[in-house]
């Protein structure tokens, strides 16, 4: 009897929300023939077809997720978690965009290199404008391609509750809970939890296609320092691509459980704490006072809340090998850093050492690692 075929979320649950590289990569193993060799029109297809998965950038709606609306919350721990949720809804919507783009750019620089017939002595794959590839997929239905996000294309969104915050509750009054559960209640989540989930099942699905596409190249044949190249960019998107699915997977799981609890915590909020019971009655049975209860009550929630904290990813990382980039936007990069710099000089030496002018400078460095490989 048969094994049943695994399901999208098989795999996905099994894979590092890291970005991690595949150990094998069809032409780029060590038996793969010598000197160049290239069968132009197969490879021309094969770049085709990559371009048209840029398509799938437009899939899901760019995030506009934000705290605003829960930022006034008294109680800690759902206000941290829906903020981080928004920052890890609005890293999603960008890396969905980056790995599509990068797979659709992929396709360009490849038939391009089918054009190439100066190939075999200067071995680089060039750079696009993204215009260009927003053209292509103009005719195939696709909303607006965006450029590279913000941690395009090695940047990372760390996810983790800040310790500075005291997520106790024991300053919490009946009042405060009720308020704070409403705002819960009419903020909600960022993205339906099913989105996330199809997001995570379109990525497995893409993560076939490249592996597919990859070997098809070498088939065609296509063989060469510049070949090697095109497999190494297929082969590093394929472990960002990966790496979000795992995410969105984590997210939809996450998702799904913060909405379970704020439903529960709208659902048996009075009955439980019972804010509004007199302060005689109170007096006759020891039941406690509505602030003490509402604090027990409160503390039972964080427990679930805590849940959807384990079930999130700890960060969002992309590892993308920088097909986007060209000369135009690696300059306008450049300079941006430069004019961040001399501000900073300006500024007292404790705001130097700023975690975002890092990760800034580390995608300088990748954009120019990026220039430099494939030209």
């Amino acid at each position: 009897m048969r094994e049943p075929e695994p399901t999208p979320a098989d795999q996905w649950s099994t894979w590092d929300t890291e970005p991690t590289i595949p150990d094998t990569w069809p032409g780029l193993d060590l038996d793969r023939p010598e000197g160049f060799e290239i069968s132009r029109g197969p490879v021309k297809s094969v770049g085709g077809k990559l371009v048209a998965l840029a398509a799938a950038a437009g899939d899901f709606n760019y995030s506009r997720a934000d705290g605003i609306g829960v930022s006034g919350m008294s109680w800690d721990l759902p206000r941290e978690l829906h903020r981080m949720m928004a920052e890890a809804d609005r890293a999603v919507a960008g890396f969905w965009n980056d790995v599509y783009a990068e797979t659709g750019m992929a396709g360009i620089l490849i038939e391009r290199a089918a054009a190439n017939y100066k190939l075999a002595d200067h071995p680089l794959l060039g750079d696009a404008p993204i215009e260009e590839l927003q053209e292509r997929v103009d005719g195939l239905g696709n909303r607006r391609l965006r450029g590279p996000s913000d941690i395009y294309p090695n940047g990372i969104v760390p996810l983790t509750l800040s310790r500075a915050i005291d997520y106790g509750v024991d300053d919490m009054t009946a009042e405060q809970a009720r308020r704070d559960i409403e705002i819960l209640v009419m903020n909600g989540g960022h993205r339906d939890p099913q989105s996330y989930a199809q997001m995570a099942e379109s990525l497995v699905d893409l993560t076939h296609t490249l592996r597919l596409r990859a070997q098809d190249l070498r088939d065609s044949p296509w063989h060469g320092d510049a070949a090697v190249k095109a497999q190494w960019a297929l082969r590093q998107t394929y472990g960002s691509v990966t790496a979000l699915a795992a995410v969105t997977g984590a997210m939809s799981r996450a998702s799904s459980r913060f909405l379970e609890v704020i439903t529960w915590c709208a659902q048996n909020f009075e009955a439980m704490a019972d804010p509004d019971r007199s302060g005689w009655d109170e007096f006759w049975d020891f039941g406690g006072t509505a602030d003490s209860r509402a604090r027990d009550f409160l503390t039972q929630a964080n427990k679930a809340f805590m849940e959807v904290y384990e079930l999130m990813p700890k960060r969002i990382e992309e590892n993308l090998p920088g097909l986007l980039v060209n000369d135009q936007n690696h300059l306008e990069l450049r300079w941006r850093v430069k004019d961040i710099h001399e501000s900073k000089l300006k500024m007292p030496r404790s705001n130097w050492d700023d975690p975002w002018m890092r990760l800034l400078e580390r995608r300088k460095d990748a954009y120019g690692k990026a220039e430099e490989y494939y030209g």
